[in-house]
């Protein structure tokens, strides 16, 4: 009997299974001992230096004016009060048609 030829994708697929068949699982890495001592000797400072870094951003921000937040917060209000009158109004509608649905079906 003649060799078959095999198609070159599949010897490939013979080999990433052969290789996979032959591969050792991952060692398992020893996970670091946390030195207590030293974590709660750091802490503090660990923490006094977030909040200079806290006050640092703090002072580069760009605040509003007096003027200008005024001019926001009665943006929001109008926006607020709008939105408030058209759910209203959605609302009014919504009930009056259920209403309406409700004594044809009677």
């Amino acid at each position: 009997m003649a060799k078959q030829k095999i198609p070159t994708k599949f010897k490939q697929k013979a080999m990433m299974e052969k290789m996979m068949q032959e591969r050792k699982p991952p060692s398992a890495q020893a996970r670091k001992k946390i030195n207590w001592k030293k974590f709660f000797r750091e802490l503090p400072g660990k923490v006094a230096k977030f909040f200079r870094d806290v006050v640092h951003e703090l002072k580069r921000v760009s605040w509003p004016t007096r003027r200008e937040l005024w001019k926001y917060t009665v943006v929001v209000l109008v926006a607020i009060t709008i939105f408030a009158v058209l759910l209203g109004i959605f609302d009014f509608m919504w009930v009056r048609l259920v209403d309406f649905l409700a004594k044809v079906k009677t």
